[in-house]
């Protein structure tokens, strides 16, 4: 056996497995890329008796409760689940009943003056708008707010383009059924993972925990290079060969590596395992705890300090009204079958805040303990309180219900142009490099300002998902057999994957970046944040939101996948 092997500490004697498909990381982009690859290969023939495996290989040993924070979902990413209506035909609304709407966007000074308020069904296609009604939720001050109702979809531009009947073939905005079910909401991290990893396992995907990926090196039958299979060592000593390996594993990914360096030369090696993503300077301490608010998402900032926040609401999982922590997940592959109870639904606010510390803490990204979470949360509330933040914005820091308190240090890392390796050459011959390719942030490192990190993790999953369906079919000889996956058009997909998703991931994270450095300019300048102030009512007035929001949220990656295979087939 000819192979490229990288100083690893697996046993040589360790028993390899083999299975087609194999997936590394699973977190929300991983899982969703699960479920999307079993929909595609095992619900789409209903002749096929034999099921492709779909393997993940998690590092973690489970997912436990009030791990990751929160995230919020927008229609773009809550469209990948809505398409899964044959592998979990129940994914979306189970989602939905441990999240909570929106209703409203909110930019706010960090004094508690509100510079404008937008319906947040502005980010769906128009004609699916929902008109927004709100009520009286627990302890949750969730008033309709009559500036926002009234004003027509669409903004003052909406409102024209009606009265001239002028055509909307122009929006940026998709034609689509999109519908209240698309509305964005905010979920609990570990529930959200809760609830796909539930679905996994009822799809009868195999989810592997404990398993860190130490190295990637390529496999190859014989000498000739025409059987080439993708090999993984993994710390605990074990070994797995796959016909096509994704990387869903973060940051720091392994798989990105490999595809930067797939045959192991050492100085190239050792440069990239040594790389660290670069801090930015700004520290985000990140939380929840069940103080009453003003419905929807918020996003006050300081005109004095390059201090920022975003607020919004979530479901209280039931899991957290106990204190024995809740582990889902495991090696077991058992679910936790504490389900919610809607007649006790709680809700309580999330709260994001940013901050400049150039110098990084050594312990910066990690779960606070509850003793440290109330000292820097106490402390924080009082720097902010010095600098004329609103009671509002404090109360969560200082909340006797105050938990899952998450540090985390703000790093990037460039964005790659490739995100492919192996396949077979311009020949037609094979490459003799096993086959690997990224999605999520291993690709494309997040950054955090317009909430779509995760949402580009599921589009790069839906995408990948049908175009792995219509270029590499599952290729079985019997029903007894191992599914083999045909890999001739490889490189074809690839090719559209790329095309697709390279330059919409870099836009909409670049239009992230420009709005984090108007959050930080602001308090540089009292005339630029003058400027800002005016620029947020206009926009909302003239748009019905910021425009920069409606390109991430209205896309629909399902239509695009779509017309690149139509034109493909058209010019050839």
């Amino acid at each position: 056996m000819s192979q490229t092997k990288p100083n690893v500490e697996a046993s040589d004697d360790a028993p390899t497995e083999y299975h087609p498909l194999v997936i590394v990381g699973g977190g929300i982009g991983g899982l969703v890329l699960a479920l999307c690859l079993d929909q595609v290969y095992n619900h789409r023939d209903s002749k096929k008796v034999t099921r492709l495996p779909i393997h993940v290989y998690e590092s973690t040993t489970a997912y436990t409760a009030n791990a990751g924070g929160a995230i919020g979902l927008y229609s773009n990413g809550l469209r990948v689940l809505r398409n899964l209506n044959e592998t979990a035909p129940n994914l979306l609304a189970r989602v939905r009943e441990a999240g909570c709407d929106y209703i409203y966007r909110r930019w706010m000074r960090h004094d508690g003056m509100e510079v404008a308020v937008a319906r947040e069904d502005e980010l769906l296609p128009p004609e699916d708008a929902t008109t927004t009604t709100a009520t009286v939720d627990g302890n949750r001050t969730t008033k309709t707010n009559e500036t926002a109702d009234r004003r027509p979809t669409g903004g003052a531009f909406g409102k024209i383009s009606e009265l001239f009947s002028l055509s909307s073939s122009s929006s940026s905005l998709p034609s689509s059924s999109s519908d209240a079910d698309l509305q964005s909401m905010g979920i609990r991290r570990w529930k959200y993972q809760q609830v796909l990893y539930e679905a996994c396992i009822e799809a009868g995907i195999q989810i592997h925990f404990g398993k860190r990926l130490q190295a990637v090196l390529s496999s190859n039958a014989d000498d000739s290079k025409t059987t080439t299979t993708t090999e993984l060592h993994f710390k605990d000593g074990s070994k797995v060969k796959t016909s096509l390996l994704i990387g869903a594993d973060g940051i720091n990914s392994k798989v990105r590596n490999y595809i930067l360096n797939p045959t192991g030369e050492e100085t190239t090696q050792k440069s990239l395992e040594e790389f660290m993503p670069e801090y930015t300077g700004v520290t985000c301490l990140m939380g929840c705890a069940n103080v009453p608010f003003q419905r929807g998402i918020c996003f006050p900032s300081s005109a004095t300090t390059k201090c920022h926040a975003c607020y919004y609401p979530t479901k209280v999982p039931k899991e957290d009204d106990g204190e024995e922590e809740v582990v889902v997940g495991g090696n077991n592959n058992t679910v936790d079958d504490n389900s919610e109870n809607a007649a006790d639904d709680k809700y309580e606010m999330v709260f994001q805040i940013y901050f400049p510390t150039p110098i990084e803490r050594s312990d910066t990204w990690r779960t606070l303990t509850p003793d440290e979470a109330k000292v820097e949360c106490q402390e924080l509330a009082q720097k902010l309180r010095e600098d004329g933040w609103d009671e509002q914005f404090l109360k969560p820091l200082e909340s006797p219900s105050l938990k899952g308190v998450l540090r985390v240090g703000l790093r990037s890392r460039e964005a790659l142009d490739v995100w492919h390796v192996g396949g077979s050459g311009e020949d037609g011959s094979s490459t003799g490099v096993g086959r690997a390719v990224l999605l999520g942030d291993a690709a494309h490192p997040p950054v955090p300002y317009i909430g779509q990190g995760a949402q580009m993790a599921m589009e790069d999953a839906g995408t990948l998902s049908m175009l792995l369906g219509h270029f590499c079919p599952v290729d079985s000889d019997g029903d007894d057999q191992m599914p083999a996956i045909d890999m001739s058009k490889f490189q074809d997909a690839m090719e559209v994957y790329e095309k697709l998703r390279v330059p919409r991931t870099k836009a909409v994270l670049g239009s992230s970046v420009q709005l984090g450095k108007t959050q930080q300019k602001r308090a540089d300048s009292k005339l630029y944040n003058a400027w800002r102030e005016f620029s947020i009512k206009a926009q909302v007035w003239a748009y019905g939101t910021l425009p920069v929001m409606k390109p991430g949220a209205a896309f629909d990656y399902q239509t695009k996948v779509t017309e690149a295979l139509e034109e493909l087939e058209a010019t050839t």
